[in-house]
């Protein structure tokens, strides 16, 4: 047997043993059978990668997992993983011939090391060597990244589950997740910005991890509307799915990765964006040609692959005048985006609430036949908002569990709640049969952000949210990245960026 089948051969004698021992921790935690998986992973991948690569020369053959996965060794250099959980500790697993030694952080490994490592701090590192009586290979793992934002949290949470969140607009981006003290418990790295990473559940309860990426650098040349994809992963943080539009013809086109939603397993409501010239534009908008270059906004509903509803912008001209973002006098000289769709929520009567900023409106729009419903905010406003309650270039809307509305007023247009000289936070309530407002409280942030931001409900009983406070302040950098907030007693634990233009572009916590 040659020596590569020989390490094939043991490391999944190695890894049956190391799965056998772990059974009962599995059965206790998803974080368990990640790193099972993982390790699964490096068997069937142990034959096609060579382990250590040093020079030509070198005579060492050893293969370095940690949590399965294979670590790229280089004689004496220092590397970063590109993914690492420790909800259920890390598993270092050691593949070598006879005559080589692997030392962890000093001990001996024959087989498996496992380590009570359960956060990931910038002092935790792996100093592995790797011997044979001709070679020796020294090098340093970092279990936190390098690039990796230094972070610094505060006061103590009410709620349970991890925070989800991801850098933003960085050269190098990471998802993420801190369990509620605050530690960080595992990344992945992503290359360009990830959004809206949470986890969620299937119809037989399997869990799925979710996050919208970047692909390109924008739609139509519009700054803002970035295409990409949405990846669905596993409850080992592997790779399952990644979704696109579907288009008439049954081509996959990018989606917009401001939001989607996953409703189960090949069952999504996605957005995306076509730039199109529009006909027949209204005369009292005075356009060159009573024609315009716009974005226009596309909802669909897909559902193992058959696509039950969607939504055209195009095809309402109460947008055309509602917009903030259109110069029409020279509205056919690039293109505009003259919605821009940033959040989406199911309401409690199982149609679809969207939010658009560049219309200062939050949209219902029907599942059944994908035809708006009705318009709140702006200048279309259907419900008849006072002065002091209109919002603007507004982002995040939900439905709490009273069935109000909760919206992040960005508030940096003309038409804004209360003083633009803070953000806020907005909670309404309306009778769609009347078409009124019936309850309204605002919540100043203490803060400007012209974009992003994020509200979330975490605690119906208590009157407990969770917050991202955007990105672009004006005036000084908020305190905070992200705010768990009590209605009774102000706010619980917060999270920041120790670096400035480091920001969120929103925050989720999942049981």
């Amino acid at each position: 047997m040659n020596n590569k089948l020989l390490r094939a051969a043991t490391l999944l004698l190695i890894l049956s043993a190391a799965l056998s021992g772990c059974a009962a921790d599995a059965e206790e935690t998803t974080a368990g059978s990640a790193n099972e998986s993982a390790t699964e992973s490096a068997a069937e991948t142990i034959e096609e990668t060579e382990a250590i690569e040093t020079s030509e020369t070198s005579t060492l053959e050893a293969g370095v997992y940690i949590n399965g996965r294979l670590v790229e060794l280089e004689d004496d250099s220092t590397v970063d993983l590109d993914l690492l959980s420790v909800e259920n500790g890390i598993t270092v697993t050691v593949v070598k011939e006879d005559d080589e030694q692997v030392l962890v952080n000093g001990e001996e490994v024959e087989s498996t090391l496992s380590l009570d490592i359960t956060a990931i701090t910038r002092e935790d590192v792996l100093e592995i060597e790797v011997t044979d009586e001709e070679d020796t290979l020294t090098c340093t793992v970092n279990l936190m990244p390098s690039d990796f934002g230094d972070f610094t949290t505060e006061g103590e949470s009410q709620t349970g589950g991890d925070y989800y969140l991801s850098t933003y607009d960085e050269d190098t981006n990471y998802i993420f997740k801190l369990d509620s003290s605050g530690n960080l418990i595992f990344y992945k790295e992503t290359g360009d910005n990830a959004l809206d990473f949470r986890k969620v559940y299937n119809s037989d309860g399997e869990v799925r991890y979710t996050y919208l990426q970047y692909l390109e650098n924008s739609f139509c040349g519009i700054s803002g509307i970035n295409p990409g994809c949405v990846v669905v992963m596993d409850e080992n943080y592997d790779v399952i799915d990644e979704l696109y539009y579907q288009t008439e013809d049954g081509e996959d086109r990018m989606v917009d990765p401001h939001g989607f939603i996953y409703l189960d397993d090949g069952h999504y409501i996605l957005t995306s964006y076509v730039d199109e010239v529009v006909e027949d534009i209204p005369e009292d908008l005075e356009a060159t040609d009573n024609s315009a270059y716009l974005a226009v906004l596309y909802v669909q509903e897909i559902q193992d692959g058959e696509v039950l509803w969607e939504f055209c912008s195009r095809d309402y001209e109460s947008f055309l005048y509602a917009t903030t973002a259109v110069t029409w006098s020279e509205s056919t000289d690039s293109c505009y985006d003259y919605m821009h769709f940033n959040s989406m929520y199911i309401d409690e009567d199982d149609h679809l609430l969207i939010s658009c900023r560049n219309i200062n409106s939050i949209l219902k729009l029907s599942r059944e036949t994908g035809e708006l419903v009705w318009i709140l905010g702006g200048t279309e406003d259907e419900f008849g908002l006072t002065d002091d309650q209109l919002f603007s270039k507004q982002h995040s809307i939900i439905v709490t569990a009273d069935g109000s509305y909760m919206i992040f007023n960005n508030a940096n247009d003309e038409v804004s709640a209360g003083t633009t000289e803070s953000s806020s936070i907005i909670r309404l309530k309306v009778d769609e049969s009347t078409m009124e407002v019936t309850e309204y409280t605002e919540y100043e942030t203490d803060f400007y952000s012209n974009y992003m931001g994020s509200i979330r409900e975490l605690d119906s009983e208590e009157g407990i949210y969770l917050w991202a406070v955007g990105g672009n302040y004006s005036g000084e950098i908020p305190e905070y990245s992200m705010v768990e907030y009590s209605e009774t007693d102000g706010v619980l634990f917060t999270f920041r960026f120790d670096e400035g233009s480091r920001k969120l572009y929103c925050a989720n916590k999942c049981e």
